[in-house]
């Protein structure tokens, strides 16, 4: 019997997953054996083989998560092969017994360098009733390491192997997952979702543009649009704090994040600990300088040293006549994300975010041992350009082209957090104003595609790290929007407390660009006290 973990490092399961679904009766009846699938036909693939087994497996219950469950299913192996590129592809898909079958098949995305999680997001998804699957995409599944794949013996980048990751093997999932569902069920599923958040968020918008016939839903949320300008940004931090030899303490960092919220914090017109209105938020961190903070039980000054340090990461790379190229740390967000440090030898050392780090060595500079501690501030608009000169054509996922997904009837559905400390909002909102430029303004877009803002949401929103209302059951609101025709203007939220669990507040996370706004009276607490607007007005209460 397996039992897997319930969280893995930056990408968590609870906002990936959905949970109490609509439920389609799909009713018993019989299926095939799972030992005798046949092999599903994969354009420009070979199938390998198929393996399938019927096994019993634990899986998190929905509450709460850590109250396991055992299910029966069928799983089914599926390898394949793409000519010219020498891999070896696997695709995993589980599915529940008849009874328990929703009708439904979801597609689960991977975050980082891993295109999917297998385990860990397949229990879940059966759990649901689902069939589902994950592939990983004949890289592996670490989200960090990229050492066995990124370059070819001659030190080259492996094209074929990061067009795999990149676009290619999630539409072979789509293609393997429902074809090997069709088979086991003797029937297709109704419907066919992607779900997928952080690198599972770009494969979501990977699969709106470029196939967008694949599912009838695309959840992708916090998507790592702008693949080569996220990632070369998100080396900012540790360049900021090389180059002024200062590398503030996690609990200082906390301090300007603190003070970052309490100085923005009531521009929405309420009180409550996250920043809403975050496009008019203006937080000048020089301002805590020679400010004490407790730390370790100890008292210690800030200095204009590390004050200058967070405003720099703040203001992000920009170009020689000081444009901002790419925004980085919003303000309110954690900064351990990307401005972690180490000690070598007693002194401080840089500790990259592994995913950015592990592209500019890999893709950028060809070279595992580049010494990233030689960075200097005019190298990453230079990385940011040579990213995107020599793989925006590969990665794909900053295509704004969403005109055949405008014609199709599939829909395309994300959240972002405003605390998010990896990916920046900012390049979700470029990217769906690009689009509203390329199809004719914004209510055409919403025919097809919403996004929703989620104020003091952090990446994905990792349990127990929010300080706002964590968007509830997102893949169930696409499914009523797909199923039912009902477009959403909200997403739920509900805000936990840390240590407890409680839920502390709840807002209901309005369609962009329209904002959540007090009314006035009521409890602050409550979703029903805010109304959607287009402002957050200019009246404080």
């Amino acid at each position: 019997m397996l039992t897997f973990p319930l969280s893995l490092c930056m990408f968590p399961l609870a906002a990936v997953l959905g949970s109490a679904a609509p439920s389609i009766q799909n009713g018993g009846g019989t299926t095939s054996s799972c030992a005798s699938i046949p092999a599903p036909h994969v354009p420009g693939a070979k199938v390998l083989s198929v393996k399938g087994y019927d096994r019993m497996v634990q899986v998190p219950g929905s509450a709460p998560l850590h109250s396991n469950i055992t299910l029966s299913i069928c799983n089914v192996d599926v390898a394949l092969t793409h000519k010219g590129v020498n891999d070896k592809v696997l695709v995993t898909v589980w599915l529940p017994t008849p009874e328990k079958w929703n009708g439904r098949f979801q597609a689960t995305g991977g975050g980082g360098f891993g295109a999917g999680f297998f385990d860990l997001y397949l229990g879940p998804a059966v759990a649901e009733g689902y069939s589902s699957a994950s592939t990983d995409a004949g890289v592996t599944v670490d989200p960090w390491d990229v050492s066995k794949w990124a370059l070819d013996k001659d030190g080259k980048v492996n094209y074929g192997l990061l067009e795999n990751f990149s676009t290619r093997s999630i539409h072979d999932m789509a293609i393997v997952g429902k074809a090997v569902t069709k088979s086991y069920y003797k029937k297709p599923a109704n419907y066919s979702y992607f779900n997928g958040c952080s690198n599972g968020g770009r494969q979501g918008m990977v699969e709106a543009q470029k196939y967008p016939d694949d599912f009838d839903g695309i959840l992708a949320n916090a998507p790592a649009v702008y693949w080569p300008q996220l990632l070369a940004a998100d080396e900012w931090p540790q360049v900021v704090m090389q180059s002024e030899k200062t590398f503030p303490s996690e609990c200082v960092f906390e301090a300007f994040r603190k003070a970052g919220i309490a100085a923005c914090d009531k521009l929405d017109g309420v009180e409550g600990g996250v920043i809403s209105n975050i496009d008019d938020c203006d937080f000048n961190p020089l301002a805590l300088a020679g400010k004490k903070v407790e730390c370790g039980g100890k008292s210690t000054t800030i200095t204009l040293a590390e004050a200058w340090v967070v405003k720099k990461i703040h203001d992000g790379p920009k170009t020689t006549s000081k444009r901002k190229l790419w925004d980085v740390v919003p303000v309110g967000a954690f900064y351990n994300g990307t401005a972690n440090h180490t000690l070598v030898n007693g002194a401080p050392h840089i500790a990259p975010f592994l995913v950015s780090s592990s592209w500019i060595k890999y893709f950028l500079k060809k070279d595992p041992n580049f010494d990233l501690s030689t960075l200097t501030y005019a190298d990453i608009p230079k990385l940011l350009k040579q990213g995107v000169d020599e793989f925006e054509g590969i990665t794909q996922s900053g295509n704004t082209d969403l005109s055949a997904l405008q014609k199709s009837k599939t829909k395309l559905l994300t959240w972002h957090g405003l605390a998010d400390q990896l990916i920046h909002h900012q390049g979700t909102i470029k990217y769906r104003k690009e689009v509203e430029r390329r199809l004719g303004g914004g209510s055409k877009v919403d025919e097809f595609y919403r996004l929703f803002l989620a104020p003091g949401v952090n990446h994905c929103g990792a349990l127990g790290t929010n300080d706002g209302a964590v968007p509830v059951n997102p893949l169930g609101v696409l499914e009523k929007w797909v199923e039912q025709g009902e477009a959403p203007e909200t997403i739920p939220g509900v805000a936990t407390d840390e240590n407890t669990g409680a839920v502390t507040f709840t807002r209901n996370i309005c369609r962009y660009p329209l904002v959540a706004r007090y009314k006035g009276n009521g409890d602050k607490n409550a979703a029903e006290s805010y109304e959607c607007a287009p402002d957050f007005g200019s009246h404080h209460y």
